[in-house]
């Protein structure tokens, strides 16, 4: 695949999607590599940007903006955070009026998970998770060897032959 017929954000360097513009003007598209999205997939954002003609999708963005605002703050060494994403989160679900908030995690992070989970449901917050080894799928169906995996079940499965 050319390297340039595909959307690389970490190898911008003009950041021609990050100017503070006004609402009645456009982004100088003319002055973004040809790796941009915003260039590649023009039809794909004004797609998008459609969407927000919906009143619901709206008021979840115009929430997620009210949000940002009120969760950073401008301090003598630049822009920072006010809270922990957690809090954001929390603040963010309330707004919305969500009572049930949803957690796909990796098995890796299950000490985690419960205590984020406590915290969630400490706010009132009912919550469903689900685990990526949900489906109890042995690897092995994917090809891989006892020997390639992170965790086997005894030292015999790990051994050659």
């Amino acid at each position: 695949m050319d390297r340039k017929s595909y959307p690389q954000c970490h190898r911008c360097g003009k950041m021609v999607c990050y100017p503070l513009i006004r609402v009645t003007e456009e982004p100088p598209l003319e002055q973004a590599p040809d790796f941009c999205p915003m260039r590649l997939y023009s039809q794909v954002i004004e797609r998008a940007l459609a969407e927000y003609e919906r009143e619901d999708v709206r008021e979840f963005a115009r929430l997620a903006s009210v949000q940002e605002f009120e969760c950073y703050e401008w301090v003598a060494e630049g822009i920072r955070t006010r809270f922990p994403r957690v809090e954001e989160t929390i603040q963010f679900a309330k707004k919305n009026g969500f009572k049930r908030i949803g957690i796909a995690f990796c098995i890796g992070l299950m000490n985690e998970v419960r205590i984020l989970a406590q915290i969630l449901e400490r706010k009132g917050f009912e919550v469903v998770s689900v685990c990526c080894k949900a489906g109890v799928i042995p690897k092995e169906r994917i090809g891989l060897r006892a020997e390639e995996k992170v965790y086997i079940s005894s030292v015999e499965d790990a051994l050659p032959g």
